[in-house]
């Protein structure tokens, strides 16, 4: 079976591919058709995608990954840079809530 996406590109299973409904990306690891359509798995997801919203891509493109930082590692990330700073506590009694109670 001479399988080809919307480009032209030759798709055989261990190619990297992208589905282009969500940006999924991932390496063809079994290629199977029903009725007509031909469906490929990704390995990244273990879904199966028609063969028509699949685009070929570059082995470099899918490394290519950007990781927001989660809250956690932010919070981390503040107390590591103020964790040095020396602070001092005020005596004056002025302001609001004093003597609240």
């Amino acid at each position: 079976m001479d399988l080809k996406d919307s480009n032209g590109q030759k798709i055989t299973e261990g190619t990297t591919l992208k589905y282009l409904g969500t940006s999924t990306k991932g390496k063809a690891d079994k290629i199977c058709s029903i009725e007509n359509n031909t469906w490929i798995r990704l390995d990244s997801t273990g879904l199966y995608y028609r063969l028509d919203y699949l685009m070929v891509i570059e082995e470099e493109e899918n490394k290519r990954r950007t990781f927001k930082k989660s809250n956690k590692e932010k919070i981390l990330q503040k107390l590591k840079s103020t964790s040095h700073k020396n602070y001092e506590i005020s005596s004056d009694s002025d302001g609001p809530g004093v003597g609240g109670g």
